[in-house]
């Protein structure tokens, strides 16, 4: 995965990327798919599918599920029950839902199974534009595919993409408007500048505090030349001052940098109105969304400015804002929700982000702006930590960003080959731990209230499902307990794909320890292709024998299609990668 020689220019020929997208989409997505639940996780997506159903079947985004509305459902127009869940979430799963209801049979058990791929399908999205994007950075295209691997398989984006919760779609859509509006600085076009502004106004309809990332987001529209970086004597000089006094003398320099880089974009009077035009055109089509945010608000509410948020959290009884300084540290330092620990190869991107910086500084920036946006945001909600769920959900938009930066960690001299990749192993090995078990376990055992996150903002920092998650696996060698006699806390027992389902409200949650050893789906692995062998036959939501015969056929195919992208080059020697910048110290 070094990065130091595939940045440089060098003749060699060019693979087709068309089919190397194509085979990265299809294996992933297998991946994914073999690895998923397979069932509805999360009351949300329960929630959301249910729109989604009745979509389909009548035309309105109403909440009827007689489990379902009473806790996620708001009184709206015509006094009916409307979800609080923005429409992407549930229109995108239509033509799932839609084949699933084609072949219901058992009734409703098709249909969710299908519907708990939808971000699946995302975050397959995500590794190919993020392999597209590696290669308009100028990295060869063997080391773009390996990053990008190690962005879809050893970050909080696989285990995000095998969930209900929507925030691989989230990534998809940071990801790709970032992308575009990349395109549309590098080749001057107004036309990928406002499809870019599409995507990121996207963002509006699923959660409308996304508006706070779109100035952030729309940066990276403006064309700005690479950062010169201090000569290389300079650099070797600065290796014999004391640590400090180098550290503070490269602030100094990134600061005067910044400032000039601020600048850049406008000196030029013909580059002053295309940047302004481009961004201009970004923010316009940005607009798209939130009329259509504002117009479903209508729809559902009767206004365009009610949304059903505020009336659920205050039925909720609990606080909107929490700690700041607790939320900060719950997202960066805890041992409970550390994004650090869930994704370890965000280490990476930190080390690599100053490199990126200097070589795409509008990229670099509009990555720390919008992270720098989003953090600070989400700290002061007193739901940071996005429960009931596995790592900080709400920071999964922003991994796919700070996975641009991988590459350009080897850059770095402090960071050895050998760590990189024992960083990446460790990244492996917590994503396979998120997928091995039902999350909800966790909650459950220590008998904990709704909203104990507004109950004890410092909870993360005593408690840690990541470690926890350690002995539970150890704990499937013992098998399920006695009592366990149904597989799903729901009141129809023969559905195995609906959401959990939690005690009865009377209980004492002191006693949900003992009322959920009395069903498998706590003891058994999480990926369906193992827990669905529990359920009868004639049960099962899908054939489990074809489904696993062809999701491998379809991920063997994916290998095939990137195999062939490499071998199918154009014959002739083409220059691939930029030219790169001269930075400080021996290349």
């Amino acid at each position: 995965m070094d990065s130091r020689e595939s940045l440089h220019a060098s003749d060699t020929p060019r693979p087709s990327n068309g089919w190397i997208g194509a085979g990265i989409f299809v294996f992933v997505l297998a991946i994914y798919v073999l690895s998923s639940p397979g069932r509805i996780d999360i009351i949300d997506g329960q929630a959301r599918y249910e729109v989604t159903y009745n979509l389909l079947l009548d035309g309105r985004p109403v909440v009827r599920d007689p489990w379902i509305k009473p806790v996620r459902g708001v009184p709206g127009r015509k006094g009916l029950s409307y979800s609080i869940y923005g429409a992407p979430g549930s229109v995108f799963s239509m033509p799932l839902v839609w084949l699933g209801l084609l072949a219901d049979n058992p009734p409703g058990e098709p249909s969710r199974f299908l519907f708990s791929l939808t971000s699946s399908i995302f975050g397959a999205l995500i590794a190919v534009v993020l392999y597209l994007f590696y290669i308009e950075l100028g990295l060869a295209a063997r080391e773009a595919l390996a990053w990008t691997m190690v962005n879809a398989f050893a970050t909080l984006v696989w285990p995000t993409s095998n969930s209900t919760f929507d925030n691989a779609q989230h990534a998809f859509f940071a990801i790709s408007a970032v992308y575009l509006g990349y395109l549309s600085a590098k080749r001057k076009s107004r036309f990928l500048a406002a499809a870019g502004g599409m995507m990121a106004g996207v963002l509006i309809l699923y959660q409308e505090y996304f508006l706070l990332l779109i100035p952030a987001l729309a940066i990276c529209t403006l064309d700005w030349p690479p950062v010169i970086a201090p000569p290389l004597n300079a650099g070797r000089k600065a290796r014999l001052k004391p640590l400090w006094d180098q550290l503070s003398t490269d602030i100094r320099n990134d600061i005067q940098a910044l400032f000039n880089l601020v600048r850049s974009p406008f000196r030029g009077q013909g580059e002053t109105r295309e940047s302004c035009v481009r961004l201009l055109c970004f923010l316009t089509t940005v607009g798209v969304g939130l009329a259509l945010s504002l117009a479903y608000n209508d729809l559902r509410f009767g206004s365009i400015l009610h949304t059903g948020k505020l009336q659920f959290e205050s039925e909720g009884a609990y606080p909107l804002l929490g700690n700041p300084l607790a939320g900060f540290v719950t997202l960066l330092l805890s041992p409970g929700k550390s994004v650090f620990l869930y994704s370890p190869p965000l280490i990476l991107g930190v080390f690599g982000i100053r490199h990126l910086w200097r070589r795409r500084p509008d990229v670099g920036t509009a990555i720390a702006a919008a992270s720098a946006i989003l953090v600070l945001f989400i700290s002061c909600i007193s739901f940071a930590g996005g429960d009931w769920c596995w790592g900080p959900r709400y920071l999964v938009v922003l991994l796919p960003l700070w996975a641009l930066a991988f590459p350009f960690a080897l850059r770095e001299r402090r960071l050895r080959r050998n760590l990189v990749v024992a960083i990446v192993g460790l990244g492996l090995a917590v994503q396979v731990l998120a997928l091995s078990m039902e999350n909800q376990r966790f909650f459950f055992e220590r008998g904990l209230n709704d909203f104990f996150w507004a109950e004890d903002p410092w909870f993360y920092c005593k408690h840690s499902a990541l470690v926890a998650r350690v002995g539970e696996v150890i704990s499937l060698k013992d098998g399920l307990p006695p009592t366990a006699q149904m597989f799903n806390s729901v009141p129809i027992p023969d559905w195995s794909t609906y959401s959990i389902l939690g005690p009865p409200r009377k209980m004492r949650r002191s006693l949900a320890p003992q009322w959920m050893r009395q069903f498998k789906i706590y003891y058994l692995p999480r990926p369906w292709p193992i827990w669905a062998w529990w359920v009868k036959p004639d049960l099962r939501p899908v054939n489990l024998e074809a489904w696993i015969g062809g999701v491998c056929g379809l991920g063997l195919l994916g290998i095939a299609l990137v195999v062939q992208g490499f071998r199918k080059s154009s014959g002739s020697r083409v220059t691939q990668g930029v030219v790169p910048i001269q930075e400080a110290g021996p290349p």
